[in-house]
């Protein structure tokens, strides 16, 4: 019997000490980091913080259409001319040359309202969560402050893009398909011989994959070969002028000179042949908002109705590949969500600071481990080996709160300090009703019937699109889910490890 007693001590024992262990774990790799040699330094690979305009400040972007003019040629009768002219040819034929705004007579409210749509759809698609966006009705100006972080001057780049797609014929400039043709556009990753490569997948709609197919047939790569007809024709005619050789000996010599500038000739002429062959080569060029991005042909028909185009090339650099996909997102975002119905230029981008400092934001920080650090020495004083191990759990609570609010993606405004604040609070009364009641679960189950409205509360919150109460009520949810699911499987064990309290 005391041997049982003995080994079962000793179990418990070990399983407090590897609780305790990976705690101090977890709270190093929250509050610390993890840091990874890169380029002769170190650098913490753990994800920051993401924080709203009011605590890292924003930037400001206006766009406005385009004011550039180009020139068009009309005919007597006010038709425009296509073709390319010299400033003597059109006087000749009698043409004009006019100067007129690209935007001329695309500036409508209409088109403006849907400009406004697929900017939001972009935004939302590059993850842009904190924004806000204003249109001048009059002018078709927009002005748009977004969070700042990484992302953002990739954000502000694309944002003016027209994303106008086309696959047209190289040689004609026919345009065979375009935007309304696509269904999808995504990027996807291979393992290559050099490393890793980046694609852009290109997903074509029931229209556009027919289409698809009869380019791919269409414009297929054709091995030219020499053709043996004017080779035949050669030593047929050869043969013929070889035999007047017979009849007269003097002309013998003129018809073998005639033989040799004959076949000479012919064979000049299927040496042209078989290059024009070679330069008559039928290629699509594809091209977005005008530049082009690739020009070939196809090897097979393509009847799977999609294509891939390598971003950047294979390789190992992380950091490199990271740029690539970036990239090749930003070209997804802007393909799949609509063409700009008019040419936009970047006027304006600024940076607005946050009202509050780094500084001020440390001391509320320094305030809040404060006070933490009080209830944890309360801890210890009152209920001693149990307050030890409450407090050891309740800093590994914060730990893993902490990584959470990072990973789930919570935007942190002054409103989700608030609520990190409010899901420490109750966490800790909850810890306590634990150490007075560890064996009783019936209180677990009256502490959350009280919390209710404040659980209701949270998740209400987190799909009100204002980033203020979205903040707050996401942190707060993650807080209480958090606590329900690690009290159970930390703290309770832990402090039932020591018997019931006498």
């Amino acid at each position: 019997m005391e041997t049982k007693k003995t080994t079962k001590k000793i179990g418990d024992f070990v399983k407090i000490v590897t609780i305790v262990l990976a705690i101090i774990c977890v709270s190093m790799i929250s509050f610390i980091g993890i840091y990874v040699q890169k380029q002769n330094r170190m650098e913490n690979i753990m994800k920051d913080y993401d924080l709203a305009m009011d605590l890292n400040g924003g930037r400001v972007i206006s766009i406005k259409p385009k004011d550039e003019t180009e020139t068009i040629i009309k005919d007597a009768e006010g038709n425009v001319i296509d073709e390319e002219l010299t400033d003597e040819e059109i006087t000749e034929k009698g043409y004009t040359k006019e100067e007129v705004k690209k935007n001329e007579g695309n500036l409508t409210e209409e088109n403006f309202e849907e400009a406004k749509k697929i900017i939001i759809k972009r935004l939302d698609a590059m993850g842009v969560e904190n924004y806000d966006i204003k249109l001048n009705k009059q002018t078709g100006e927009f002005t748009i402050q977004i969070e700042e972080n990484k992302s953002t001057d990739s954000v502000v780049s694309n944002l003016p893009t027209v994303g106008k797609f086309e696959i047209v014929d190289s040689e004609t400039q026919e345009v065979l398909m375009n935007n309304d043709d696509i269904k999808d556009a995504k990027v996807l990753y291979g393992a290559e011989t050099e490393g890793t490569g980046v694609y852009l997948q290109i997903d074509f709609n029931k229209e556009g994959k027919g289409k698809l197919e009869e380019i791919s047939n269409t414009y297929r790569t054709v091995e030219n070969s020499t053709t043996d007809e004017n080779t035949t024709e050669a030593e047929n005619t050869t043969t013929e002028e070889n035999t007047t050789e017979e009849n007269t000996e003097n002309t013998t010599e003129e018809n073998a000179t005639g033989e040799n500038a004959e076949n000479t000739t012919t064979e000049g002429e299927t040496t042209e042949e078989t290059d024009e062959a070679e330069k008559t080569q039928k290629e699509i060029t594809m091209k977005i908002d005008d530049e082009t991005i690739m020009s070939t042909s196809f090897e097979t028909p393509i009847h799977t109705g999609m294509i891939q185009l390598n971003v950047g090339s294979a390789s190992t650099d992380a950091d490199l590949l990271s740029s690539y996909a970036e990239r090749a997102v930003t070209i997804a975002t802007v393909l799949e969500n609509g063409v700009l119905p008019i040419e936009y230029e970047t006027s304006g981008n600024e940076f607005i600071f946050s009202e509050i400092t780094t500084q001020e934001l440390q001391y509320v920080v320094y305030a809040i481990a404060g006070v933490v650090a009080v209830g944890i020495l309360y801890f210890i004083i009152r209920y001693r080996l149990r307050g030890i191990l409450a407090s050891f759990a309740y800093i590994g609570y914060i730990a893993t709160y902490l990584l959470l609010i990072r990973y789930a993606n919570v935007t942190l405004s002054l409103e989700g300090i608030f609520g990190i604040i409010l899901a420490f609070a109750i966490s800790y009364v909850f810890i306590e009703r634990m150490i007075l009641h560890q064996t009783d679960k019936k209180q677990d189950v009256t502490f959350f019937l009280k919390i209710i409205p404040l659980c209701v509360s949270a998740i209400v919150f987190c799909f009100i699109e204002w980033v203020p109460i979205t903040s707050l009520g996401m942190t707060l949810f993650w807080g209480i889910v958090l606590m329900a699911v690690y009290h159970y499987v930390v703290t309770r064990p832990l402090i039932s490890m020591l018997g019931k309290k006498e």
